[in-house]
């Protein structure tokens, strides 16, 4: 039965995010995440091939939700007011402050309980990914405002996509209130919609 195969699927995943937050992934046992779903080692196999793949899956809903947001908020449809609008970043700030709060476990799990497992990679895959897209957004910015400045720094590029993930980790770090949040979030808009235009060469007014 589907259904039954679907309840089974959720109740490994479930378990294993208990697991690994609790023990990381190296001490992590797949016999006591089954004991604990009350199925069998060889059912997991069943499901997920080894641990690591257990891993990636349990994982997996995070990184395609911040994937697609990096992707959405930098396209070739973008343009400079709205990338420059404080309200419209303040927008997309409280969007990602969102993902987060949703998924604050896994984020913690990926950037702090993963080593061993492919995941322990993905900050770094992350910011080649990210660095790379945002190079891409350049070149059609610049098709689109020749005016502008993109001669910027492939670096400097990469290490804003670097912080970006920093960020996220000190955000799942700490317990701030609504009110911490949304300030941080105006703060943080300010400061790159400001800094941004100054590197564009677009007067800020």
């Amino acid at each position: 039965m589907q259904i039954l195969k679907d309840n089974i699927r959720l109740a490994i995943l479930n378990e294993a995010k208990k697991e690994f937050l609790a023990n990381g992934f190296n001490a992590t046992s797949m016999r006591t995440i089954a004991s604990q779903v009350g199925i069998s080692v060889s059912t997991i196999y069943t499901y997920y091939k080894n641990k690591d793949e257990l891993m990636t899956a349990v994982c997996q809903p995070f990184v395609n939700e911040v994937n697609t947001l990096t992707v959405t908020r930098h396209s070739a449809d973008t343009n400079m007011d709205e990338m420059l609008n404080p309200e419209a970043q303040l927008d997309t700030a409280k969007v990602l402050i969102l993902v987060v709060k949703k998924y604050r476990d896994i984020i913690r799990l990926i950037l702090f309980r993963s080593e061993g497992s492919t995941m322990n990679h993905f900050r770094d895959e992350y910011t080649d990914k990210t660095t790379a897209h945002m190079l891409w957004f350049f070149g059609k910015m610049k098709m689109k405002y020749p005016q502008i400045n993109t001669d910027v720094s492939s670096f400097f590029i990469h290490a804003n996509c670097a912080w970006m993930i920093t960020i996220i980790g000190e955000i799942v770090s700490h317990d701030l209130s609504e009110d911490e949040l949304n300030k941080f979030a105006h703060d943080y808009v300010q400061y790159s919609t400001t800094g941004w235009a100054s590197i564009f060469g677009i007067p800020v007014k």
